[in-house]
This record gives C-alpha cells, sequence and structure tokens, in this order.
C-alpha cells in the first residue's frame, strides 16, 4: 500500500503537477513583466498630463502676448498714436523714418527712427506714454543732445533732440503690406 501511495505521489508530481508548476512560473513572469509596463505606462501618463498642462498653460500665456503685439494692419494707428503722443506731451517729433523690417520665426520686427524736439521732462512723459501704449513698443538706441536754436526752441528753456529708435514685433505681415507700410510712414 505504501509503494502504491509513493507510486500515485510520483506519478502526479513529475506528469501532472510540474506542468502546473512550470505554467504557473511562466505566469508569475508574465504577470512582473506586465506590472513592470502598467508602472511605465502610469508614468508616461502622469508625464503626459503635466506635459498637456504645461502647454495649455504657455497657450493661454501666447493668447495674452499676442494681445500686446499689433497685426500689421494696425502699424498706421500706432504710428498715429506715436504723433498724437507728440502733441499730447507737447514736443515736437520732426522724423519718423522706418527701417529694414526683421522676419522672425513667428512675428516680423518692424523698426522706425524717431527725432524729438523738446523739454527734458517733457521728452521723458513722451518716452514713459509710448513705451506705455496698449501694443508693445520698445525704445532703444536714445540719445540726447542740446537741440540747435531755432524757431521750434525758442519757448524752451533747455531744448534737447532726441534721436531713438523704436521697436515693436508685428503678427500676420507679408513682404507686400511691409513694403506698403513703407511707403505710408515714409510719405507721412
Amino acid at each position: 500500500m505504501g509503494v502504491l501511495v509513493v507510486a500515485t505521489w510520483y506519478f502526479v508530481n513529475t506528469y501532472l503537477l510540474s506542468d502546473r508548476r512550470e505554467e504557473i512560473a511562466l505566469g508569475e513572469q508574465q504577470l512582473q513583466t506586465l506590472e513592470m509596463q502598467n508602472r511605465r505606462s502610469r508614468a508616461l501618463a502622469a508625464r503626459k498630463d503635466d506635459i498637456q498642462a504645461r502647454l495649455q498653460l504657455q497657450e493661454r500665456q501666447l493668447l495674452i502676448f499676442e494681445e500686446f503685439i499689433p497685426q500689421s494692419e494696425e502699424v498706421p494707428e500706432l504710428l498715429d498714436a506715436i504723433s498724437r503722443e507728440a502733441r499730447v506731451t507737447t514736443v515736437e517729433l520732426s522724423r519718423i523714418r522706418p527701417q529694414a523690417a526683421e522676419a522672425g520665426q513667428y512675428y516680423t520686427k518692424q523698426t522706425w527712427e524717431l527725432s524729438v524736439l523738446g523739454d527734458y521732462h517733457n521728452i521723458g512723459r513722451y518716452l514713459a506714454r509710448i513705451a506705455s501704449l496698449p501694443r508693445i513698443i520698445k525704445p532703444t538706441n536714445i540719445q540726447m543732445a542740446p537741440a540747435p536754436a531755432s524757431r521750434a526752441t525758442r519757448d524752451m528753456e533747455a531744448p534737447l533732440e532726441v534721436s531713438l529708435q523704436i521697436e515693436t514685433f508685428v503678427l500676420g505681415v507679408t513682404p507686400e503690406a511691409q513694403a506698403q507700410q513703407a511707403q505710408g510712414a515714409s510719405s507721412g
């Protein structure tokens, strides 16, 4: 009877259970592989959510930024606003000359050379006002010198002549529009 029990145990262990053990070991390996892939997928999903959140934030910031950048058709209005600010601050805008536009990947940088006559404080107010216009305008290369004596400067105590460049970044400018703007600004 003991031999029959041992022989049955050997037969079951060798032929029936060994296959099951191999299947279980193979299943455990597959389970570990799948769990590792799931962890990687969860990490990628979390990263994807983070990247999407950052992308949405940058898109919102870009939309806000684009509100301050003039469209190509707004440039003449911008030049009118610059001239209007000169009258408000009682300075004489003696020159506006367009410079060559520099095309960028997302925008075109347009530069104008300006020359202004006026008292020191009025010129300071003028520069502050054009830098505070609702569109981005950046005064650069500011050079001051005493203004030459002329009829325009007789009522001023210490007249200055200021030469500067202003830069703005324009969305949606085609080469034809740039040529038209340059002609309009130089003739105006």
